[in-house]
């Protein structure tokens, strides 16, 4: 049985063909020693060079110079027999063919620029520039309007390539998936690291206060704050293995999600030891209970604060980036235009006690501008919620996009001015003197903005890939419904009900 071939032209996979076709097709030049190839039940793709008789071999030029033989003494067979005589005789030097080396598929994630530096016995300042420059790739892809252009390298490409990734949409996600990812690895892993110090550096005091369930509770939820950084680092090492690093993924956000609601829910008796005295009376006993779970509702409302206030932005963001991976789908559209509002309302509704109970213009300017930002997303409803094929409809969704980072950085930048000119019961809310109520150098702060920006970048991934799973969803089982014979019922039914509820 003949064998069965494919290759790969310009990231784009062509197959089955018999090995005979191949060779017409590297005979025509379509075919370069670098693409690859793939016979069915082998291993993997390899180079099209290391396959023997492929490519077509180039002869050596002829040359003029009759001298370019080679003369050696040979004993050649005389006319007569009249013994053996050492002649002089010219032999052509034989024709010398390149032999295909065979190279092993790199699978290296590094530039070849840099991987020639490394081989060439590089230093830790090298190398130190080699991660610094792919820290900045990371970044750029991040935070590009739209990921969709984004190009994988060709490391990245053999790697894809290699792990059946072929599609062009699926490889640009992946590389995208892998950028966030590591970069959201950074402020994930020293907001995990702040949280538990500071779990760590619980005072006496604080500790007393706890139960010694409340205390391991206390630990459980410090070191479920790593469950972010060690599913994002494994998802982007899996990044090609769509279906492994999405499992990551998941898994990482579930934890970080459900362990802080669970403890925050416990009931506070089994939290707090109280050591109320035997002969206090019930309404002591009651309002010591009250001052106590007033301050555990107030320390849990600021540990959840990060992980509520990270999910506007992710939902928003995520919503953004699949509807420009998949601009002919409505359901990032759709869920852009269902989540966002919800999700604004619910977050304004968290700093009304905070609004009234330290009221100033630039707190209300800053809220709005933070919060309600991804509401200017409207301003492009019709594209959001349509199919669309035009590269300029995608660059008007990637431009709105921008708008609203430029809103946000804004809304952001006013909150910060009012917490240094601002002041609450006659003090600095923040500031380097010893009166300022908090201090650049309080950890707490910093673990704050810190996990939101890293759970903000986690969370984008894990919706993104939500809303995939339902896209392929909706698509598949649209697909099917369609083929049945029920689906002529359904278009009158919506063709009525159109007629009836649509302006006309």
């Amino acid at each position: 049985m003949e064998s069965v071939w494919y290759y790969v032209v310009n990231g784009d996979r062509v197959g089955p063909v018999t090995f005979a076709e191949l060779k017409a097709v590297a005979e025509a030049g379509k075919l370069g020693p670098a693409d690859l190839v793939w016979q069915e039940g082998t291993n993997d793709w390899v180079a099209a060079r290391t396959i023997a008789s492929l490519l077509p071999t180039t002869p050596p030029p002829e040359s003029s110079q009759s001298d370019e033989g080679t003369y050696a003494l040979v004993p050649v067979a005389p006319a007569r027999p009249t013994g053996n005589e050492a002649t002089l005789t010219f032999i052509p030097e034989p024709e010398k063919r390149p032999k295909p080396a065979a190279e092993a598929l790199s699978l290296d994630d590094e530039a070849p620029a840099l991987r020639r530096k490394r081989g060439s016995g590089s230093d830790a300042n090298d190398r130190f520039a080699e991660v610094l420059e792919l820290a900045q790739m990371f970044v750029r892809r991040m935070i590009d309007p739209d990921p969709s252009a984004i190009a994988p390298t060709t490391e990245e490409g053999a790697k894809l390539t290699a792990a059946g990734v072929m599609d062009a949409t699926a490889r640009k996600l992946a590389v995208w998936r892998r950028s966030v990812l590591f970069v959201a690895a950074v402020p994930c892993a020293f907001a995990a690291v702040l949280g538990f110090i500071n779990t760590l550096a619980m005072s006496k005091g604080e500790r007393e206060l706890l139960s010694a369930f409340g205390i391991l509770l206390q630990y459980v939820q410090a070191l479920a704050l790593f469950a972010l950084p060690a599913a994002a680092v494994l998802g982007a090492l899996a990044y090609d293995r769509l279906a492994l690093s999405t499992k990551w993924v998941l898994g990482g956000g579930m934890i970080s999600i459900a362990v802080p609601l669970a403890v925050a829910f416990t009931p506070a008796e089994w939290l707090l030891d109280l050591k109320i005295d035997k002969s206090a009376s019930v309404e002591t006993a009651d309002v010591a209970r009250l001052g106590a779970g007033v301050l555990l509702g107030v320390a849990f409302y600021m540990a959840l604060m990060p992980a509520v206030m990270s999910l506007l932005p992710a939902v928003a963001r995520a919503c953004v980036r699949m509807k420009l991976f998949l601009p002919e789908s409505l359901v990032p559209g759709w869920g852009l235009v269902t989540s966002v509002p919800l999700c604004v309302l619910l977050t304004l509704a968290t700093f009304v006690v905070i609004y009234h109970v330290a009221s100033n213009m630039l707190l209300v300017l800053g809220l709005l501008l933070w919060i309600g930002a991804p509401l200017v997303y409207f301003t492009k409803f019709n594209l959001f919620t349509r199919p669309l094929t035009a590269a300029p409809e995608r660059a008007a969704i990637a431009r709105t996009s921008f708008t609203v980072f430029v809103l946000i950085a804004t809304g952001v930048g006013l909150l910060l001015i009012y917490l240094l000119t601002g002041k609450f019961a006659g003090q600095t809310i923040l500031g380097f003197s010893k009166e300022a109520i908090i201090r650049p150098w309080t950890l707490d702060l910093h673990k704050i903005w810190i996990d939101y920006l890293g759970r903000s970048l986690f969370l984008t991934v894990f919706f993104s890939d939500l809303l995939l799973h339902i896209a392929l969803s909706v698509w598949r089982e649209e697909r099917a419904f369609a083929a049945s014979p029920e689906a002529a019922g359904f278009d009158r039914t919506m063709t009525g009900l159109g007629s009836a509820v649509l302006p006309r």
